[in-house]
């Protein structure tokens, strides 16, 4: 084989091989997110004067995200039976029927598949909240998101994360129990975490 041609078959080859590895760099990735580095918060008004907060301690999720577009997907979901306010008089109140029901709604789900992206920086994630069997459009404002390499006691790991804000009118899931002196805006903040699915913890 002549030697320009030869030149040319390696010089393809190598461009193949380096074309091939920036595309799977660039897939979308499956993510877990972990439930240890994650939360979610919520907080209503008490008779207009306090806050009343509580979080939920047993989450799971599912995220999809491509960092070369910055396109992805959520299916995010809580054990609403987890809820806790550090009040067990009012968790139990929160648990029962005129609140979340927990024995007929046993889980809370966020599912989304537009992450909205300004300047290649991410701002929101819009999709539906789903309470009570009810579903309604909502929108997660990011107040900061990033993913890439962390180390930690010497092991490297991919992780993407972000923390995130939200409000809903509790209504019209018709959660409606002691309306007005319960507030009907519910505020969330959220903090998550996520690997790739099957990295090690």
């Amino acid at each position: 084989m002549p030697s320009a041609l030869c030149n040319l078959v390696v010089a393809g080859a190598l461009l193949g091989a380096v074309g091939a590895v920036g595309a799977a760099w660039a897939a979308p990735t499956n993510y877990t997110v972990d439930p240890v580095h994650t939360s979610v918060y919520f907080g209503a008004s008490h008779y207009d004067s306090t806050t009343v907060r509580g979080r939920f301690a047993k989450i799971d999720g599912r995220i999809i995200y491509d960092p070369a577009t910055g396109a992805g997907s959520i299916d995010f979901t809580v054990d609403t039976d987890s809820l806790d306010t550090g009040n067990r008089s009012l968790d139990s109140v929160l648990r029962s029927p005129q609140f979340f029901d927990v024995q007929n709604f046993p889980v809370g789900r966020f599912q989304s598949n537009r992450f909205v992206t300004e300047g290649g920086k991410l701002v929101a994630v819009e999709g539906t909240l789903t309470l009570l069997g009810v579903s309604q459009p909502l929108r997660l404002e990011a107040d900061r998101f990033s993913c890439g390499q962390t180390v930690l006691f010497g092991i490297s790991r991919d992780v993407c994360g972000g923390d995130f804000h939200a409000s809903f009118a509790r209504s019209t899931f018709g959660m409606k129990r002691f309306l007005p002196d319960v507030g009907d805006n519910v505020t969330l903040q959220i903090a998550v975490e996520a690997t790739p699915a099957g990295a090690a913890p």
